[in-house]
């Protein structure tokens, strides 16, 4: 007999990933689960829970952690938890938090505190590579800040990695792959804005610290992106989630909506 769980998607994104999630709903009728969308920009969100009714689980890939607070309270297990999505979607508090298990990562500065140019401007809730700007001067500084004056941002010095980093993507608490890339003519190295990918050995000491934020976390699926430093070291950047995964499709043979409905599929038996 098949049971129900939910996949919760933002109109604009769901349309982009169409095609995962045409494999993710067959992925998971191989559990004898069926799997059904929900476009949360779409419904009335007081009757969210009543919609989810009794699944067997609600996978929230929306950047919205009252969603999936909103689901828990109900007793439904939400991939990945409100926590988790929460934090990865405020960059300032993902900075601080992995501060916090020390892992090295790009400063936050004090504006009146700058002593040099140029610097890095990004709202807190950005993703894609959107909502970040490189500022040579104060001006430049003042006119972002102005800009974005209804939105929280932070300020952070330009490090030069030749617009290079590494995505990280972990299941669980097993590192699934990584991923090295590159940026074209942008000091961006998000693969959608362009840019060269290649997969990524991580040594034992930049395994350990992905594991160790995994573990604190407990995320199910989550990806975390590092500036690689020209001398080999990296910085935590951000946490992604919802995150993206086309260098990974384009890297890697494992069959990841496979691979993701067996990791939950497990997780709901515990």
């Amino acid at each position: 007999m098949m049971k129900n769980a939910f996949l919760l998607y933002e109109h604009q994104d769901a349309e982009k990933n169409s095609i995962f999630i045409e494999q993710m709903i067959a992925a998971a009728k191989k559990h004898d689960i069926e799997l059904s969308l929900v476009i949360t920009d779409e419904i009335d969100l007081n009757f969210l829970d009543a919609t989810i009714g009794e699944s067997l689980f609600v996978w929230n890939r929306t950047r919205n952690a009252e969603i999936a607070k909103k689901l828990e309270l109900t007793g439904i297990k939400v991939f990945n938890s409100s926590f988790v999505n929460g934090l990865a979607n405020d960059k300032k508090n993902t900075i601080q938090f992995a501060q916090l298990q020390g892992i090295p990562t790009i400063p936050i500065l004090m504006k009146e505190r700058i002593q040099q140019y140029p610097v890095i401007i990004k709202t807190i809730d950005g993703h894609g590579g959107s909502e970040v700007a490189l500022c040579n001067s104060e001006d430049q500084l003042n006119y972002y800040q102005s800009n974005w004056h209804d939105r929280k941002s932070i300020i952070q010095p330009y490090i030069e990695t030749h617009s290079t980093d590494v995505r990280v993507w972990v299941v669980g608490s097993k590192i699934i792959g990584a991923v090295k890339r590159k940026g074209g003519q942008d000091f961006r190295s998000n693969y959608t804005l362009g840019g060269s990918i290649e997969k990524y050995e991580l040594s034992k000491e930049q395994r350990l610290q992905v594991l160790t934020l995994q573990k604190v976390l407990k995320s199910d699926y989550i990806g975390i992106d590092f500036l690689l430093l020209p001398d080999g070291d990296w910085l935590l950047n951000e946490i992604e989630d919802p995150v993206g995964a086309r260098s990974f499709y384009n890297l890697y043979e494992e069959d990841l909506p496979s691979l993701l409905m067996a990791y939950f599929f497990r997780e709901i038996r515990m």
